[in-house]
């Protein structure tokens, strides 16, 4: 046997040499027919080194960040990236963005539900046909079940608030109150206490005494692994792929499943009996209202929970704006008797504008989610600030970059990378009443309120954490609830600190995913949690 490395290197790569001119030429034919042409009406097309898949690629090992670095580079308000022979239309400024939601009839939410139904929640023939029925009512009525339950969903959250308000005051206190106690000190993982007891709670205010989160120990890892793995159920084969995440989400169907065959909706909130009914109405069978009924744990808790923890990670890691904050917390708290405190929450949403320009700058930071839709037809999208108009072509896919827009000097500052837990008061001011004590007193503010700058201008859909348009989320004054209610009972009752004793340092950014909320911790943080002096033993509640 010819051992010798120069030989054996020569007789292997020769073929590959010869090839090179074979796959040249391949590429370059392969070019002509896979590359999208670009029509000249449409928006400019971003090139990559790599024809064809240089982009998904791209994208795919960059994840959310991909698109903030070819608007840095190329610094086009909207572009297209193509991927075989489509392209993805990406809208990075505030104007593209809001031209649209007013095309919102030709650029689709609901046909993504619809594929996501499909691919993500294994919805069944039977089910799929009546799902993909009129999806954005293309014989001119509202009928169909996705624009019904769009509908009904919007009007059963203004309906329903005061309810739900209530249910998690009710369900969260039971969870707060037994830490810490007695003057004692306790050590928790800060990431995993905070994600399981804001997981039962909020779910438990949902779903009630059926609630499947409560009665299976493990499923709340589930809907978490679950989320971990989302984008990967658009792939071929889950089931041989995806092993850890394919189960995981087979417990949930199971889980909800049962939920569904004991008609929990019956005593479960309005907002989920709601949904059932819809479901029913249109022929939807038992099996398969329990598999839909997962997803409303991506509108639950996937962005909440993340967002409450990185707004108290701000807090308790810089001990001026903790004492500033504390202080507005401590104006809406009253007692009865030495062993009670009462929260006012409503207070907490009017009257405590730091609090909640934090909570807008954490959401800024944390919550750079890309909206999507589908063109399903010819589009012509027009910006009228800068009088620029491009035509988007049927059968491709918008994505509106809030990771872009979120950190724009232009918008947010010189610094739009740092916290500025004050970046928003200015946009709070509109909370106040024209009266001379200058207290904010006054309706409370949307948390999806456009932001105002210090200058006082107004910058409408550079804000985006709660989408925008006709589906803007319709449960974010419930999920306002929630956050500032963890958040001002852990900063009014409890010192927190590092393991060790010392300041409380966050944990860092977990990597962005393609399909992502509100970006998670990189890794738990080991905590210290004592009761604040004076608080030791006294009783949290909570009121609207």
């Amino acid at each position: 046997m010819d051992l010798d490395p120069s030989r054996a290197e020569i007789s292997f790569t020769t073929p590959i040499l010869l090839a090179i001119p074979v796959l040249v030429v391949a590429a370059l034919l392969a070019s002509r027919l896979l590359a999208p042409q670009r029509d000249p009406r449409e928006p400019p097309f971003i090139p990559h080194p790599v024809p064809y898949i240089g982009h998904l690629l791209t994208f795919l090992r960059e994840g959310g960040d991909y698109f903030p670095r070819l608007y840095q580079r190329y610094h086009h308000g909207i572009f297209a990236i193509p991927v075989f022979s489509s392209r993805i239309y990406v809208l990075a400024t505030p104007a593209w963005a809001q031209a649209m939601h007013k095309n919102f009839k030709t650029l689709s939410f609901n046909t993504l539900i619809v594929q996501a139904m499909k691919m993500v929640f294994d919805m069944d023939e039977a089910s799929m046909n009546t799902i993909s029925r009129n999806p954005n009512g293309e014989d001119g009525t509202r009928e169909g079940i996705l624009l019904e339950m769009h509908d009904l969903m919007f009007t059963s959250f203004v309906q329903s608030i005061d309810e739900m308000n209530a249910n998690f005051l009710k369900c969260w206190a039971p969870h707060i109150n037994p830490l810490a106690t007695h003057g004692k000190t306790e050590t928790i993982s800060l990431w995993y206490w905070l994600r399981h007891h804001f997981s039962i709670a909020s779910t438990d205010s949902l779903y009630g005494p059926q609630n499947p989160l409560a009665l299976n120990p493990g499923l709340e890892d589930d809907v978490w692994v679950f989320d971990d793995n989302i984008d990967k159920f658009f792939l071929p084969f889950p089931s041989l792929t995806l092993r850890k995440g394919y189960q995981a989400r087979q417990r949930m169907f199971d889980a909800f499943v049962k939920f569904a065959e004991n008609d929990g909706y019956k005593h479960a909130s309005r907002i989920i009996s709601v949904r059932a009914e819809v479901n029913y109405k249109h022929g939807i069978s038992t099996r398969m209202v329990g598999y839909g009924e997962t997803s409303m744990m991506f509108a639950v808790l996937i962005n909440t929970v993340p967002v409450t923890f990185w707004l108290l990670s701000y807090l308790f890691a810089d001990t001026t704006l903790l004492a500033d904050v504390r202080a507005e917390i401590e104006a809406c708290i009253s007692n009865t008797d030495v062993s009670k405190r009462i929260v006012n929450v409503t207070k907490l949403k009017t009257q405590c504008p730091l609090l909640n320009s934090a909570m807008r700058e954490t959401l800024r930071i944390c919550a750079t989610m890309n909206i999507n839709r589908y063109v399903t037809v010819d589009t012509t999208l027009t910006n009228a600030s800068e009088g620029e108009s491009y035509l988007l072509k049927k059968g491709n896919l918008v994505m509106v970059g809030a990771n872009v827009m979120h950190f724009e000097p232009d918008i947010f500052g010189t610094d739009p990378q740092r916290f500025d837990a004050r970046r928003f008061l200015p946009t709070l001011e509109k909370g106040k009443n024209d009266n001379a004590s200058g207290e904010y007193t006054g309706k409370a503010l949307d948390p999806a309120a456009a932001y105002r700058d210090g200058e006082g201008k107004v910058h409408g859909g550079a804000f985006r954490p709660f989408g925008g348009g006709n589906n803007i989320c319709p449960g974010r004054h419930f999920a306002q609830t929630e956050i500032l209610t963890v958040v001002a009972m852990f900063v009014a009752g409890f010192d927190i600190t590092a393991a060790d004793g010392g300041k409380y340092v966050p944990p860092p950014f977990q990597a962005t995913k393609i399909i992502a909320g509100v970006v998670r911790p990189a890794r738990d943080v080991e905590v210290r949690v004592r009761r604040r002096p004076g608080v030791e033993d006294v009783e949290w509640v909570c009121e609207m």
